[in-house]
């Protein structure tokens, strides 16, 4: 089941005038470096689809309940109503990181699916001292 399936049909609360929608990555920044205890900020750009897709965090999960493998990928509420106008800008949003344990974190941005369905990822293991 990919990704933006199994989170792309979840509604907010009993609403149906929105939803909770998965948006792929588009570009990632990552600091040099990190240290266990200092916040870094991980730059990320996404596009959204419509001028109703509302930024609402991040999706973010930890593969295996492993802290040290994050998947993650933009969280935006989705107003369903027909006024909604196409929307390609592209938006810049912070991901703050504040490591607990030294040791190497596997972070892996979700693209998106690719034309089979199956989910594709920009993968960044980062060193943390």
């Amino acid at each position: 089941m990919s990704l933006f399936f199994a989170l792309s049909s979840c509604t907010v609360g009993s609403d149906s005038d929105r939803e909770f929608i998965i948006l792929p990555v588009e570009e990632v920044e990552m600091p040099p470096s990190y240290t266990v205890g200092n916040l870094s900020i991980i730059k990320i750009k996404y596009k959204r689809p419509t001028d109703c897709h509302i930024f609402n965090g991040f999706f973010t999960n930890y593969e295996s309940s492993n802290i040290y493998n994050k998947v993650v990928a933009i969280r935006t509420v989705k107003l369903n109503n027909s006024n909604c106008l196409a929307d390609e800008s592209m938006f810049t949003v912070d991901y703050e990181f504040k490591p607990t344990e030294p040791g190497t974190y596997t972070f892996k941005f979700w693209l998106g699916p690719d034309a089979n369905g199956t989910d594709q990822y920009e993968t960044h293991e980062v060193e943390v001292l």
